[in-house]
């Protein structure tokens, strides 16, 4: 479906109607990732344990892993794990004429954002696909308002790590392993969306116009940051808009 929006100076726009991902949150992220410890396996470890210096030719993002989950008594937003996967290219070098040794390490990095993914109440289906992820949610105030509540589609965005220094630490007195420390930049956009409908003209590329937000302060400071839910001490009376009408308008049609 389309349609042809005529302008005072003549010119035209098409509007169309599309099935699209829309971007309830967005933040951007320029996090320094300082010593990232990389393993490796068995064998590679015995020919790092006997390097006399080495090198970070590369590093590269080979998968990211996230979790969703709704925050407490805000409603419509949704704390988000990503975990990232680094996978780095090291030469070790022997400290003699021989060629360097190319070696691959891994190492994991989570970051925590907390984002606006507003609600979702319905299931949906596509014809390449099965059930999109329901979970839930918890119960506001009476039973028959429990429902399934469909998490947001969480996305990230990556440019190519940066490696800006690599350390090989002593050998360690027990197990006689040297250990690899690699400091990453990274820079990052991590956005919640849902699928909408919408009747949309072209703009621009959109940026987001804030940082995110880390939660690294500890459990306590995190909780005294949470809003008191005064609303959730005292009974709601029959006037009140919310769960308890929308509950009683089902009994109402139920009875009809």
């Amino acid at each position: 479906m389309s349609e042809n929006i005529f302008r005072p100076n003549g010119s035209f726009k098409e509007a169309v109607c599309i099935d699209a991902m829309r971007i309830f949150d967005s933040c951007s992220a320029q996090d320094c990732l300082e010593d990232l410890t990389f393993v490796f396996s068995t064998e590679d470890q015995a020919i790092i344990d006997d390097a006399a210096y080495i090198k970070t030719q590369s590093i590269d993002v080979t998968d990211v892993n996230f979790g969703i989950s709704p925050v407490a008594f805000n409603q419509g937003f949704y704390s988000v794990d990503v975990t990232y996967n680094f996978r780095a290219q090291i030469e070790v070098y022997n400290g003699d004429s021989t060629p360097p040794v190319v070696l691959y390490g891994t190492a994991p990095f989570t970051k925590k954002v907390i984002l606006y993914g507003s609600d979702g109440g319905t299931q949906r289906f596509v014809s390449d696909s099965g059930l999109v992820t329901t979970q839930e949610s918890p119960t506001t105030g009476c039973a028959c308002c429990k429902s399934l509540c469909t998490l947001p589609t969480a996305s990230v965005s990556l440019v190519e790590p940066m490696c800006l220094d690599t350390k090989l630490t002593a050998a360690d007195p027990e197990t006689g392993e040297r250990t690899v420390l690699v400091t990453v930049g990274l820079f990052a956009i991590i956005s919640l969306s849902r699928p909408v409908p919408l009747m949309v003209p072209v703009y621009d590329y959109c940026v987001p116009g804030k940082e995110c937000t880390s939660s690294s302060g500890t459990p306590c400071e995190m909780f005294e940051q949470i809003d008191f839910p005064t609303n959730e001490f005292f009974p709601r009376g029959l006037e009140t808009n919310g769960c308890m009408n929308s509950c009683n308008n089902v009994g109402e049609q139920r009875e009809s």
